[in-house]
């Protein structure tokens, strides 16, 4: 074998080298969602040298505008300019902790997702709630209808008998009117009242359905449909965005990976497929706090087969800030809007927040806007509203591009001006840390979850997290098989907080969804569930909610207990370590117990004291743990 030779085997064992870690790399980040439902997409490149590599997305077919998260942060709009031109209230306010449905219109929504073309019927038939058990009272849209365009835009109701129409009986006789057995379009005529508005009586003592056939009208049919808010229409909140009369899906199919993560310090990147829908989605940054993230396409091995996608610029929208808005309400907001993506359609912005390079982490958010219907929309302003957390390597979607037409002449974004969120960076002096299991990284949020009895259930949440899936918050963690309380319950730990599948807070949602108690059953035989599997019967969403739920309960019982340590009642840090003891070992298990999990790796104790450091030090730069690759189990017994 002659010198070139062997030179080429060198050349080729390190790609195949670097291509392994890579893909290994891949393989393990996760989207971090704490709240959203997600399904799992498989992408494959016919020019990539990497595997098939799985895709998370919103599973819009589960999320509705109720079950989106909260906004995190407050403000108000003075619509007093606008509203007497629009015939619309563009006034609002919204404040920290609101859901979409509470401060979004009808009129906001009509574009993007047409949920006017819903009848109350076609609601309950997706919500499956009961019309019946609903008052009048409760669509406030209803006491804005006149008996005439009632009579008008519900079928058969001008010919029904009033006495048949218990709502209108009960207006009339507040006039002193006693129609007999006339019919609505009867008693209008002859007794000029086709201007009366149920609002007049108590519409709490009505249900929907004792309007006949109201339930049936499309709500762009009713007048002034536009102005009410989407928690005002019953069961509306409700409705999957993925099941609007214009769903939200996907807008073209462009994954791309996270190459690299870069901070404020860069300026002047020209590279860009971020903006808005005024400007172009390839602004510019041409000043400074650049902050960004580079993006690659799949194939992955760089500058040997370059294409139009690779080393593109998704700039950060909390740092930039680019033109948007059309019609009478562009001004609003200085007619500036954070600059982003719209790869879900026009309903909401995709912002890329913070881009912290010091941990290769990135966060998103979502921003929406308020339109007057046809008359225009402000720009994209309203949030933000916590979205997916990527970690270099991850996939991210992308949706359309337009190779590098999209850029509008002379545009460029301008910075906002935003304070740079100071994180934890446990692996800056670490040059493994894509793929060191015993590496600890912080959840890096801000912390706005509930107190309860003095603990911060978000903030302990993730401390657990941080342990039970290695510092990665996965939801997708399946652990080993084990049974507990001498054989009784046996199963697996899943996902994020490594829940065992016999908790009754994880029995009772997974058993709720159809094929939900075989699942349980399979698994509680030994059965090692797929990732796809864990998202259709337990995912996210549902993991936070019985997790919450669980650790509150723990946290309530356990602080009327005596430490028989201190003799005194159980408080403060003492609270924090044995229920997250409770959590590892179970409700009996005995206080900073030497027993451990069937691998050996924590005792009880140590456990219930480095859940304590993090949710202690979540802010500290340095927080030292002993390194537990992965914590998939829960005790045999307690010794």
């Amino acid at each position: 074998m002659n010198i070139i030779t062997k030179k080429w085997i060198f050349v080729l064992v390190v790609i195949t080298f670097i291509i392994y870690n890579i893909t290994v790399q891949a393989a393990n980040n996760k989207y971090e969602n704490g709240s959203l439902p997600t399904r799992i997409v498989e992408v494959a490149n016919a020019q990539s040298r990497l595997p098939t590599n799985k895709l998370l997305l919103p599973d819009w077919n589960q999320i509705s505008l109720s079950q989106l998260p909260v906004i995190n942060q407050s403000g108000a709009i003075d619509g007093s300019f606008y509203n007497q031109i629009l015939g619309y209230d563009i006034s609002r306010t919204w404040t920290v902790g609101m859901t979409p449905d509470e401060y979004l219109k009808l009129g906001d929504i009509s574009e993007a997702l047409q949920a006017e073309q819903f009848s109350l019927q076609a609601i309950a038939d997706i919500t499956s709630i009961d019309l019946n058990n609903i008052t009048l009272s409760e669509f406030p849209l209803i006491e804005e209808q006149t008996l005439s365009h009632l009579a008008k835009v519900v079928p058969q109701l001008a010919q029904t008998p009033v006495k048949d129409i218990q709502p209108v009986t009960a207006l009339l006789k507040t006039k002193g009117i006693n129609p007999a057995n006339l019919t609505l379009s009867q008693v209008i005529q002859q007794y000029q009242i086709g201007q009366m508005q149920l609002k007049e009586i108590d519409l709490s003592k009505f249900s929907l359905t004792s309007i006949p056939n109201l339930e049936t009208v499309p709500i762009q049919d009713l007048t002034n449909w536009m102005n009410s808010f989407v928690k005002n229409i019953p069961g509306l909140g409700q409705v999957p965005l993925g099941l609007m009369p214009n769903p939200i899906i996907e807008i073209g199919n462009l994954v791309m990976r996270i190459d690299a993560v870069y901070g404020t310090a860069e300026n002047h990147r020209q590279n860009t497929i971020s903006g808005s829908d005024v400007q172009g989605f390839s602004v510019p940054c041409t000043q400074k706090d650049c902050a960004y993230v580079e993006l690659d396409n799949l194939e992955n091995v760089g500058a040997i087969a370059r294409s139009y996608e690779e080393g593109k610029q998704w700039i950060s929208g909390k740092y930039q800030e680019v033109e948007g808005g059309w019609g009478l309400l562009k001004a609003v907001n200085n007619g500036r809007e954070p600059t982003g993506r719209l790869p879900f359609g026009k309903a909401f912005k995709v912002v890329v927040m913070e881009a912290d390079e010091t941990t290769d982490t990135v966060d998103t958010a979502l921003y929406f806007r308020f339109c007057a219907w046809r008359m225009g929309c402000t720009p994209y302003f309203i949030g933000p509203i916590p979205f997916f957390s990527y970690k270099v390597n991850a996939l991210m979607f992308v949706g359309n591009l337009d190779n590098g037409n999209e850029q509008s002449i002379n545009t460029t974004s301008t910075p906002t001006g935003a304070t740079r969120e100071i994180r934890n960076n446990p692996n800056q002096n670490s040059t493994t840390s894509q793929i060191n299991p015993c590496t600890f990284t912080s959840i890096n949020r801000s912390i706005t979850g509930q107190s309860f009895y003095g603990v911060n259930l978000q903030l302990l949440g993730n401390a657990i997290a941080e342990i039970e899936s290695a510092g990665s918050g996965d939801y997708q963690a399946v652990g080993v098989y084990t049974c507990a309380d001498n054989g009784l319950n046996c199963g697996r730990g899943l996902g994020r907080y490594q829940f065992m599948s016999y908790n009754p807070y994880a029995v009772n949602l997974i058993a709720g969804k159809p094929g939900g108690e075989e699942f349980l059953s399979q698994v509680k035989q030994g059965y090692q569930p797929t990732e796809a599997e864990l998202f259709e019967f337990f995912p996210p969403a549902d993991q936070d909610k019985a997790f919450m739920a669980d650790i509150a309960n723990k946290i309530q019982v356990t602080q009327g207990e005596i430490d028989p340590i201190t003799g005194q009642l159980v408080t403060g840090e003492r609270l924090i370590e044995r229920v997250a003891q409770k959590h590892f070992g179970g409700d009996n298990s005995k206080v900073d117990a030497n027993s451990s999990d069937a691998f050996g790796r924590l005792s009880l104790q140590d456990y219930g004291r480095n859940v304590l450091d993090l949710y202690s030090n979540n802010n500290s730069d340095n927080v030292t743990l002993t390194c537990i690759p992965s914590l998939t189990s829960r005790y045999i017994n307690d010794k």
